[in-house]
């Protein structure tokens, strides 16, 4: 009997721990992971003005991808950019803020190809 509640005590314990943590996880990081490449405020300023040159539509759109995946009722502006090939897909998200920039990794939508195809190229289209 004393065992069984241990049990519950060291259960409870560990549900509270992992809701303590998980509000931490949409936070993001202030230095993006590897593979994923470092943006400046720049970037960002690009993305919503408009001059001759066009934006990157992919960003744009892997960016409001980013922002409703971990930012979804703040005021932020996000870039998305496909990471590293391979099968896990992954999708570096950068956003930026009150606080800055924040990086964020997700794994892209299941509408973008990842991986490699048989002769080593890339399935991903560009």
């Amino acid at each position: 009997m004393i065992s069984t509640r241990i049990l519950l005590l060291l259960a409870a314990l560990a549900l509270a721990c992992i809701a303590v943590g998980s509000p931490n996880q949409g936070q993001g990081k202030p230095t993006p992971e590897k593979g994923c490449p470092k943006v400046s405020e720049d970037s960002f300023h690009r993305l919503n003005t408009s001059t001759t040159k066009h934006p990157n539509p992919l960003a744009s759109r892997l960016g409001q991808f980013c922002h409703d995946r971990f930012h979804k009722n703040k005021t932020v502006t996000c870039i998305g950019h496909l990471g590293p090939t391979s099968m896990k897909c992954p999708l570096c998200c950068a956003c930026l803020g009150d606080a800055g920039i924040i990086y964020n990794n997700a794994t892209a939508p299941r509408t973008f190809t990842c991986g490699k195809l048989g002769n080593g190229k890339s399935q991903r289209t560009l």
